[in-house]
């Protein structure tokens, strides 16, 4: 229960911090990637309840600080013309990039079935997490991160009703997932750190080594 809490928490900081991260202009606007970089790690670490529960509270927040209002959407479109672009989450790049129709981001609610989506994926290789193994967690943190923008992105497409694939949208889903695979091994040994000082485990070390022997 305590490490559930101590997961909550982190998750609420890292909503946060994703705001203070700085855009890497070079790199298409792409940046670290927190809040999914925490969810992932977070989803090989706890039961399967405990996922869909976090999957409902990230994907609702996230939605509810960063989706594309109408008025937003026209300043999106007047920075566009006044060539002052600058990508943020998905949606807004999508606004910024002229590929969005105003007043149609992506669906209230629709990142939270991704998340649980996404999750499920990382609990299916929660065992090798569990005896100690970060190498394919990690890959997965960046897949997943990749998966997350480009099915919102997808999204977008399909309400607008025709699917445009600029290059600037794949440099800047390829560089985000990179960059916050780099950083997933520090959230795995954090939240590993944060199991121990709680007195949750993760770890098992397997299966008993069970020899057979003939009765006497």
């Amino acid at each position: 229960m305590i490490f559930t809490i101590l997961l909550v928490v982190l998750t609420g900081l890292s909503l946060i911090l994703q705001d203070f991260i700085p855009a890497f202009d070079w790199a298409y606007g792409s940046r670290i990637f927190l809040v999914p970089v925490v969810f992932f790690a977070c989803s090989v670490s706890v039961p399967f309840p405990v996922m869909l529960v976090l999957a409902f509270g990230t994907g609702f927040l996230w939605d509810a600080r960063n989706m594309v209002s109408p008025d937003y959407a026209e300043k999106l479109a007047a920075g566009v013309t006044a060539g002052n672009i600058h990508f943020g989450d998905i949606g807004q790049t999508a606004g910024q990039l002229e590929i969005a129709v105003p007043h149609s981001g992506a669906t209230f609610g629709f990142t939270i079935f991704l998340y649980a989506l996404l999750g499920c994926f990382m609990q299916g290789i929660r065992p090798l997490f569990r005896r100690g193994r970060w190498e394919l967690p990690v890959l997965m943190t960046g897949i997943g991160t990749f998966l997350l923008l480009l099915l919102e992105f997808l999204w977008i497409n399909f309400r607008r009703g025709g699917f445009v694939f600029p290059v600037e949208i794949w440099y800047h889903l390829l560089t985000t997932a990179l960059l916050s695979m780099f950083v997933a091994p520090l959230v795995f040994f954090l939240i590993d750190t944060l199991a121990r000082l709680s007195g949750y485990r993760i770890r098992y070390t397997g299966l008993t080594n069970r020899r057979w022997a003939p009765p006497v």
